[in-house]
């Protein structure tokens, strides 16, 4: 008996009888019976069950063609990782299947032609300091050239003077007197400097030999001591300038020269003066073109280094391949401590998110297919889960034993789960739509010749015996067995089916 009124409530709900399809529900509700045929869950049921319903509507129904796919990746979603520089892989840090991210380190190289790049690098950069410290250096001697020839334009001046109004000095004796003595001064503290500094670099070195300082603050200590041996030439010839210069000076003296002769001497000065800041802009000229080359040489040595790492992030003699675009590990030809060169492919990285399917349509349907078409793909390895594509390229050849035509379609949301080389059905939509009531094609179940769905109702899921018309791009037509509106279910059929059946077998067991 209760068997028999679970059939009539089904029969009520397929027939359309509303009124008397209330009446047991509202008797189930009054009396909280389970009613038999009614698939009852609970909402955390359906939550485990991932249960998802949708209505029954009327939609534009194309016909469909179905044909043989294959899948391909699309030319930006592969990539294949080739090491810049021949090597040896130190680390390898993902796995066959590891998902990256555009820029992740996947391996890193250790390269001995890199290391000898990266010290090439290092010694450019130190002859371009060296050219800068000569430059600095001359620059100094510029200005002070440009002072002495001041000086000794100001001497001039003051001698003509001295002439002008007839007196007789002995000052130029007196100046002569204090330049000896200031370039004597210079010349012993430049020659206490040049001691210490001596010192100074004999213990850098051998600190040095002892790893204990860097080779830039021994380099820094040498410099300093070339340029006390440059002072030193300039403290000594300004003691021998000085002492000719008092020795002359006091023969005058000696003799009652007029001022008359400070004039000629101290023209001599300031063009000697002028001379020598001749000369000391000339070295700086010199010297400023050694380090405009010494600036290439590092400019050279770098893009060397950048050609041999292949922009990859690297220092040294190591080398980190990063992944070029967004994806999956799909092909690993590596291992740690293996011996790689530049031509051979390390990896595959694939980004399926978009995909190409290649569809072969017969030669017959070509006239069929328009681009921009939608088309659904579906294949046995991806379950009841279609995925909607577009056609985008129609082929212009017919394969001679097929007698197919093939025709690309891109799926731009494939989620990763079509994969290159799979095989695949297409069902691409052409001609004129009309209108009928479709649920998606998920929503039905087949048990031999019949099919069912879902229909949820306030008890729970019936299932409803419906026939089928044709299927249109993941939807199939309903011709019997369900009106607009009604609230079918999509996904989790297989537990609500289940559930039915386990139902039914406690029936025939009272």
């Amino acid at each position: 008996m209760r068997r028999l009124a679970g059939w009539i409530l089904l029969g009520t709900l397929l027939t359309g009888c509303g009124p008397q399809a209330d009446e047991v529900a509202s008797h189930g509700r009054e009396e909280d019976v389970h009613v038999e045929g009614v698939v009852e869950l609970t909402p955390e049921q359906r939550r485990l069950a991932g249960i998802e319903v949708e209505e029954a509507e009327v939609q534009s129904i194309q016909p469909t063609l179905e044909v043989p796919a294959v899948v391909n990746s699309t030319t930006q979603g592969r990539a294949m990782v080739t090491p810049p520089v021949s090597g040896r892989v130190v680390e390898l840090r993902i796995d066959l299947g590891s998902s990256v991210r555009q820029g992740q380190t996947l391996a890193v190289i250790e390269s001995v032609e890199l290391a000898e790049a990266w010290s090439e690098i290092a010694e450019a950069e130190r002859q371009r300091d060296t050219a800068r410290g000569v430059v600095a250096e001359a620059k100094a001697e510029v200005e002070l050239a440009s002072a002495k020839l001041a000086a000794t334009q100001s001497n001039l001046a003051r001698q003509k003077e001295l002439v002008e109004a007839g007196a007789f000095s002995q000052a130029p004796l007196q100046q002569a007197q204090s330049e000896l003595n200031d370039a004597q001064s210079e010349l012993l503290s430049v020659q206490k400097e040049q001691v210490s500094h001596a010192e100074l670099v004999r213990r850098l070195e051998n600190l040095y030999k002892d790893g204990i300082v860097s080779r830039v603050d021994l380099e820094a200590a040498r410099l300093e001591l070339q340029q006390d041996e440059i002072r030193m030439d300039r403290a000594e010839a300004r003691v021998a300038a000085a002492k000719s210069t008092y020795e002359r000076e006091r023969n005058i003296a000696n003799r009652g020269l007029l001022n008359a002769r400070e004039v000629q001497s101290a023209e001599a000065e300031t063009r000697a003066a002028s001379l020598e800041l001749d000369r000391a802009r000339l070295r700086v000229r010199a010297s400023e073109t050694s380090l405009a080359s010494a600036d290439r040489g590092v400019a050279n040595a770098r893009a060397v280094y950048r050609s041999l790492s292949g922009g990859s992030h690297g220092s040294g003699g190591s080398v980190s391949l990063l992944a070029p675009i967004d994806g999956v590990v799909s092909e690993l030809h590596v291992t740690r401590g293996q011996a790689v060169d530049r031509t051979q492919a390390l990896m595959t990285v694939e980004n399926l998110t978009s995909v190409w399917v290649t569809a072969s349509v017969p030669e017959r349907d070509l006239g069929k297919i328009r681009l921009g078409a939608m088309v659904d793909i579906l294949t046995k390895g991806a379950g009841d889960q279609s995925f909607r594509g577009v056609v985008q390229v129609i082929g212009d050849r017919v394969d001679p034993k097929t007698r197919s035509i093939p025709v690309q379609c891109l799926v731009a949301d494939a989620r990763g789960v079509l994969r290159p080389e799979m095989f695949a059905s297409a069902r691409l939509a052409y001609g004129e739509g009309r209108s009928g009531l479709v649920v998606p094609i998920q929503a039905v179940r087949r048990e031999g010749d019949a099919s069912y769905v879902f229909v949820e109702t306030d008890h729970g899921f019936v299932r409803t015996p419906v026939k089928l018309g044709a299927e249109s791009l993941g939807r199939v037509e309903v011709t019997e067995g369900l009106t607009v509106g009604a609230r079918v279910a999509v996904k989790g059929t297989f537990v609500i089916d289940s559930e039915l059946k386990k139902d039914e077998l406690k029936g025939h067991d009272h």
